[in-house]
């Protein structure tokens, strides 16, 4: 009860910035301040203090585990989208944003509150490992895929797209884990603070993207509906089914069921825009998605809780 509690404060955030953007309270202009904040500021600010662990081996053992986990995960998913977007008969334009947002899930955004309200702040550190891969793939393999079905030649893939502030972040936090140094606590305690941002201001920035996305872009197409099944249900039943059978904790486990389960990446619409794929279908897909997630991801904790 007392996750589901927790479940359901984040998405009376979400209302709430909602709300904000009917209300315009929160417009263009501050949803985008806020969305950079966000991914360039407290979360990897989130993610350092998650990282704030003293070294040992059972959790060295633990972060290899998580790494060896999460790429096995990615090439599964991507491997399954690539297919499911074939037998769905996707029309070329549309095959890009479909299978990005299949592959990534709002790992960080939205994951990250929930794997916290969920699991507990200490999950995070696993967290934090698992969501390298998520950054290094969504922006070089994530690419290719998106511009595959776009026209003519694209942009070159930006290294700083790579090695963007969450990247470096867990890089950094990472290293300060294996080095054993801990950060005075004048400077941890404001990181502390600055990171405790991430949950609300990401719940309040969410629902003020939903206010804002017209509903015409979604309604009439059959596929954005398909799509969003696999992203909320099929694919979080499936990895479920095959992570019984690996050797690995219960918290990892979890850890990439809620991953999985996430709604699509929040960036599918910005890599759509810069890299040439179909930019309706990818907001389209994205706001379905976080949409309903308001109702599956309350499901999902009370199953996994």
């Amino acid at each position: 009860m007392q996750v589901f509690t927790q479940i359901s404060a984040l998405f009376i955030l979400m209302g709430a910035g909602f709300a904000f953007g009917r209300m315009k309270i929160i417009e263009g202009p501050a949803v985008r301040t806020l969305s950079t904040l966000i991914i360039k500021a407290t979360l990897p600010a989130l993610i350092v203090v998650s990282l704030q662990k003293p070294f040992s081996r059972e959790l060295l053992k633990d972060s290899a585990m998580t790494l060896a986990v999460a790429t096995g995960f990615y090439l599964f998913i991507i491997a399954l989208s690539l297919l499911a977007v074939r037998l769905l008969g996707t029309p070329k334009r549309q095959a890009g944003p479909f299978v990005f947002a299949l592959s990534f899930s709002n790992a960080a955004f939205i994951g990250f509150p929930v794997v916290s309200s969920i699991l507990g702040p200490s999950a995070l550190f696993l967290t934090s490992i698992h969501n390298i891969l998520f950054n290094v793939l969504a922006f070089s393999a994530g690419i290719v895929i998106m511009s595959r079905s776009a026209e003519g030649a694209h942009r070159p893939l930006p290294l700083s797209r790579i090695l963007n502030a969450n990247v470096i972040a867990s890089f950094a936090g990472f290293t300060l884990f294996l080095l054993s140094v801990r950060l005075p606590q004048a400077l941890f305690l404001p990181l502390e603070m600055l990171g405790s941002l991430t949950t609300p201001l990401a719940m309040i920035t969410t629902g003020a993207m939903l206010a804002r996305t017209p509903m015409r872009s979604v309604v009439g197409d059959w596929r954005v509906y398909a799509v969003t099944a696999l992203r909320l249900a099929a694919w979080p039943a499936l990895v479920a089914l095959v992570v019984r059978f690996l050797p690995v904790s219960r918290e990892l486990a979890l850890i990439t069921v809620i991953i999985a389960a996430m709604p699509a990446a929040s960036n599918t619409s910005l890599i759509a825009e810069v890299y040439g794929g179909d930019t309706d279908t990818a907001s389209a897909t994205v706001f379905l998605t976080t949409l309903l997630s308001v109702a599956s991801i309350p499901v999902l904790a009370l199953f996994i809780g």
